[in-house]
């Protein structure tokens, strides 16, 4: 018989990617000596893979019209099984006995960004009678929680990972450069809008301009919010909520806008010492480590 010369399969940059990433997680669990944190860190490790997989598959079937009832389908599933993890990391990982004060502001950033995106997605994005909807409605809503996703847990895998090696260099495993360049530089833009807004209003609190205001604080928490760190998200929405809860009950806001803009300048000096913009905001002064490798649409 002719004997088939079979082609080894063809690796594609999911897979290398796969790979880098198991790589850096044995790494992280290899140098756990406490079985309890050992368990718990493999169990949130598998379950940030597992939803992987998944944005794997949907991405994949992106490319076929023909399969976006599929990916509905998957979403469901993911939805409950990202709750899954939601629920061990808040009632059983967090709660651990002897936890240290480190991984357990890890896991509190982590459970909160992920609360914060999944409620963003399953309860305002993906509602109604969403089957019965145009394709490319269906598509865009579906390419849009695919990016959603994506971002949120790449986060909260290198958030984790970081715990245990904080010197690990996000680059070293997500190298999508140009994807994280926009994102960041929208950031730095609608920071520097919103700043601007800020300071008018601060300096002429008509009430046209804090109308403005309002529309822009709530425009920053539902679009570029997402691209900041996770340990950001608390501190925003607070101070946000704070103000606009001021101006709308027709509150003297002065105070609240003068230090809601000063915590924008701080966050805003924080996205441009992000390696990605490093060229484009060159900085004379030696910045901390952590605060040059701040990861979210890094």
């Amino acid at each position: 018989m002719e004997q088939r010369d079979e082609s080894p399969p063809v690796r594609t940059a999911s897979d290398e990617l796969k790979d880098r990433v198991k790589i850096q997680i044995k790494s992280a669990l290899d140098g756990i000596t406490d079985p309890v944190v050992l368990e718990l860190a493999e169990t949130i490790f598998d379950g940030i893979l597992r939803v992987f997989t998944r944005l794997d598959l949907i991405e994949s079937n992106l490319r076929k019209l023909d399969t976006l009832m599929e990916n509905l389908s998957i979403l469901e599933v993911l939805h409950f099984e990202i709750r899954y993890l939601l629920e061990y990391v808040e009632t059983k990982a967090i709660s651990t006995p002897g936890m240290s004060k480190r991984m357990h502001d890890v896991l509190d950033g982590i459970s909160y960004g992920i609360s914060h995106d999944v409620k963003r997605i399953f309860e305002r994005e993906l509602i109604g009678e969403i089957r019965e909807q145009s394709t490319p409605v269906v598509y865009g809503k579906i390419l849009h929680t695919h990016g959603l996703l994506t971002n949120c847990f790449q986060q909260s895998l290198i958030s984790l990972l970081q715990a245990f090696n904080p010197a690990l260099d996000p680059f070293h495993i997500f190298d999508d450069y140009e994807e994280r360049l926009r994102q960041s530089l929208v950031l730095c833009n609608d920071l520097a809008v919103l700043m601007r807004v800020v300071r008018n209003a601060e300096s002429e609190p008509t009430s046209d301009l804090l109308r403005t205001v309002v529309q822009q604080v709530l425009k920053f928490r539902d679009e570029s919010m997402q691209y900041l760190m996770y340990r950001d998200w608390r501190g925003y929405e607070r101070l946000a909520l704070a103000l606009v809860t001021s101006i709308e009950t027709n509150g003297d806001s002065r105070n609240l806008l003068h230090q809601f803009g000063c915590y924008l300048e701080v966050l805003y000096g924080h996205v441009k010492m992000r390696a990605v913009l490093r060229d484009l905001f060159p900085s004379s002064d030696d910045e901390s480590e952590e605060e040059e490798t701040s990861f979210r649409g890094l």
